[in-house]
């Protein structure tokens, strides 16, 4: 799944009740588990000048790359970060973990050769998913327009919440939705 979506699953899922306040942590969760990735690659591909097709068929598969994106994707870490705010009655960052979580729920379902390793440092086991998010050899071409169908639905229903800000992160997924497809026109052949 694509990061703005897991913004915009997080938002829809976690941002109400008593949790509607916390629209930072809700949004830094759903982005946290991909942080390591962009990082990583943004360190290839500007710094090293590797070809991004080097970067996703091969170093993403380093194990140095692995372990450091399992770290982020981790069940049993995210799960001990989320006690530790529940017995301080940290709230928001219950908040943040709880969306942390929701993301590599989401992830297990939609990842296929770039499964992660969610139970890490218990075990190194990747479920690999009969689903893809991006490959049409396994449901890519129906995932992806699911995402955008998710993306433009949230996007009218935060546009009716009461919270300003939850309103702003609706167009603010759009934008970012936008500029991906016209970076993946523009730069992957189709």
């Amino acid at each position: 799944m694509n990061t703005p979506t897991h913004v915009m699953l997080n938002a829809l899922v976690l941002g109400r009740g008593r949790w509607l306040s916390h629209w930072l942590a809700i949004s830094g969760g759903a982005v946290a588990p991909d942080l390591s990735m962009v990082f990583l690659f943004a360190y290839e591909r500007v710094v090293r000048g590797t070809p991004e097709r080097v970067i996703w068929s091969t170093r993403y598969f380093d194990p140095d790359w692995q372990l450091v994106v399992d770290l982020f994707n981790s069940f049993p870490l995210i799960g001990l970060g989320a006690l530790v705010a529940w017995r301080l009655r940290a709230t928001a960052w219950l908040a943040f973990f709880a969306s942390m979580a929701l993301h590599c729920v989401t992830d297990l379902l939609v990842h296929r050769e770039d499964a992660h390793a969610h139970f890490f440092p218990l075990s190194s086991w990747r479920f690999i998913s009969p689903v893809s998010y991006w490959d049409p050899r396994h449901y890519g071409w129906l995932v992806g327009p699911l995402e955008l169908l998710l993306i433009v639905g949230g996007a009218l229903v935060l546009f009716r919440s009461e919270t300003r800000v939850w309103r702003r992160i609706g167009r603010g997924v759009l934008v970012a939705t936008v500029v991906f497809i016209a970076f993946a026109v523009t730069n992957w052949a189709f």
